[in-house]
């Protein structure tokens, strides 16, 4: 077993240890169940939230083994880099990785507790989304982009947000371990490539492109048309696999 644990976090070595053998007791809240598993655990009056990814094939498990980082340890690794890049994301605090006969099989991400509430609840769920909080995003994933950061899956329910007292918006980015970075803004391709997984709903996807090209100084409408394509052309894909 591989463990990497923060430097501010080692007096915590003895409980991180052992989440392995604990990540399915009851007594800890599962905050998703899905492909992967994610839960909070509560440790000496500190919140930790781990996220256990699937276990791997036979064949991953030689790719990440030998040939390339596994997702824990770059969701560990990508959590500093866009914190140097100006981007919040919760701060990480270990990786494990699981193996047998040495080779990998599970790997754990530890991070701290966010307080944000995901984004997707309060623009995909209602019938009329809430327009100032979307600005706020769009004017985020501009922020992101400025700073050569690709969000390796920019779905609404990986932007979690909190307000100040002012009504002001702040964000941290979760679910990043695919991200890909770069020096500068990236082409405009890839940052309508990434955009597309924001949302499939067609007037929000308007309104968060539009609003995208504006602040870019690009012509709205045939920056639709090749985002629009692009959506089409992904969800094609998902319907085909």
């Amino acid at each position: 077993m591989k463990v990497v644990i923060a430097e501010k976090y080692k007096k915590y070595s003895d409980f991180i240890l052992n989440i392995p053998s604990r990540f399915d007791d009851e007594e800890c809240e599962i905050l998703k169940q899905k492909r992967n598993s994610v839960r909070l655990f509560l440790n000496e009056g500190k919140a930790f939230v781990v996220k256990r990814y699937k276990r791997v094939n036979w064949i991953q498990s030689i790719i990440y083994t030998f040939f390339r980082a596994t997702k824990t340890e770059r969701a560990y690794d990508f959590a500093r880099e866009m914190r140097h890049r100006g981007i919040e994301t919760p701060h990480e605090i270990a990786y494990i990785e699981t193996k047998e006969h040495g080779l990998f099989t599970v790997g754990y991400f530890i991070c701290e507790e966010s307080k944000g509430r995901e984004v997707y609840e309060d623009v995909i769920e209602r019938a009329e989304f809430d327009h100032k909080l979307v600005d706020a995003v769009i004017d985020y994933i501009v922020f992101m982009h400025s700073k050569g950061v690709l969000h390796g899956d920019m779905n609404s329910a990986n932007f979690l947000y909190t307000t100040d007292k002012e009504g002001n918006y702040h964000f941290e980015m979760i679910d990043t371990n695919r991200s890909h970075f770069c020096k500068g803004f990236p082409t405009e391709k890839q940052c309508l490539e990434n955009i597309k997984r924001f949302t499939h709903r067609r007037d929000l996807y308007e309104y968060v492109i539009r609003g995208y090209a504006r602040r870019r100084g690009w012509d709205e409408d045939s920056t639709l048309k090749k985002a629009i394509r692009l959506l089409d052309k992904f969800e094609n894909r998902k319907i085909k696999l």
